[in-house]
């Protein structure tokens, strides 16, 4: 990718998510890389061209994240502690603006369960397990059925509705995570992440 396209790539994701897609316009696109507005028509044709090339930049930033901690685990309890203590990470690729405009957007929504089910969970799946043949998560619970759990959660958290009143996409995100860490760690396990 030439350095201009990289350039208006950056920039639409940055505004995208500082103020949502709806409220980014092209103008402040090209004021922001400095481009003329025909040069990002030309690249990427439309403002939904190039959401679309953003979404896929942010899920190749989120895997890479997931991948590191992956690779740097021992373990799938370490793994799944970094996941927890770390998610701070996840947010910062994604603002709550960010996901409610996506909302609007069905094929971005749609590619993004698809990527999902592709490849998210069966990896989870299978750190899931892990943790159960080591003894570190609890056998009663079905790898599938737990994934199936997070994907409805992930689902029905995207319906920006769902968490009005109840804080920032972060804070809720975070709640969530504890539920679900101290709800599948063996009750012997230590439930400190730190």
């Amino acid at each position: 990718m030439n350095a201009k396209k990289e350039a208006v790539l950056e920039a639409g994701k940055r505004l995208f998510l500082e103020h949502g897609i709806v409220q980014t316009s092209m103008e402040q696109i090209a004021e922001a890389v400095p481009v003329s507005k025909m040069t990002i028509y030309n690249y990427y044709q439309s403002k939904e061209g190039l959401l679309d090339h953003v979404v896929d930049r942010v899920v190749e930033e989120m895997m890479a994240i997931y991948r590191g901690i992956m690779e740097q685990a021992k373990d799938p309890l370490e793994a799944l502690t970094v996941f927890y203590r770390d998610q701070e990470k996840f947010s910062a690729l994604v603002s709550q603006q960010f996901v409610s405009d996506l909302a609007k957007f069905p094929e971005q929504m749609d590619k993004l369960l698809e990527f999902n089910q592709k490849y998210v969970v069966p990896e989870f799946e299978m750190l899931i397990f892990k943790g159960q043949q080591l003894g570190q998560i609890r056998k009663d619970i079905s790898p599938q059925v737990l994934v199936a759990f997070l994907t409805f959660i992930k689902e029905f958290t995207a319906r920006t509705e769902w968490y009005h009143g109840l804080g920032s996409l972060n804070a809720v995100s975070e709640q969530l995570m504890t539920i679900l860490y101290h709800g599948i760690i063996r009750k012997d396990e230590p439930l400190n992440p730190t």
